[in-house]
Formats: C-alpha cells, structure tokens, sequence
C-alpha cells in the first residue's frame, strides 16, 4: 500500500510540486525557499513518525519528477531502524521515476 507520492512538474517555467500525498508513518515536509532565488530545485524531507521505522512499518514512497525540473530527496538525519519484536518485518521501498 502507497504510503507516499510526490510529482514535480514545470510550472510556469520552474520546477513546482503538483501533487503531494503522504501518510502514517510517513511525512513530508517542502520548504517554500531553499537556496538563493536563482536556484530552481524543489526540496523534499522525507521524515518517519516516532523517530523511526518500527515492527511492522511499511513504507512505499513513489516520486516522479519531470523534464527539466530538478528536486532534492532528503531526510533531516539519519533514520532508526528498531529492533523487531515478534518476528514483525519492516519494510522500506522508494520508487524513482524521470518522466
């Protein structure tokens, strides 16, 4: 199950995101400015809710970016993997696609 889904498109000749989807145990977060005012790239945090990912947490993320725009996927630190109880899986898939 899609837990996130990011699509950056060119508006009006800059990269801009059009679509923005997220939810538990994944948040995204898009600062309005980055950078100086010449820079045209669209930043993206990717964050997990509860400092981590936990037993059990699944995690689909699909991010589509479009010709000519330029994005930043990133995370705001390094992000905890915890020990698993129960034999419970987590799982962490992040799809990528230049259209």
């Amino acid at each position: 199950m899609q837990t996130g889904k990011v699509v950056v498109e060119r508006v009006g000749g800059r990269s801009t995101i059009t679509k923005c989807f997220s939810k538990y145990p994944l948040k995204f977060l898009i600062p309005r400015k980055v950078g100086s005012s010449q820079t045209d790239a669209v930043w993206i945090y990717s964050l997990t809710y509860g400092g981590g990912i936990v037993a059990g947490d699944s995690i689909l993320c699909d991010i589509s970016v479009g010709d000519g725009c330029t994005t930043v996927l990133t995370t705001q630190a390094s992000t905890k993997v915890y020990k698993s109880v129960l034999s419970k899986c987590s799982e962490q898939v992040l799809e990528l696609a230049h259209c």
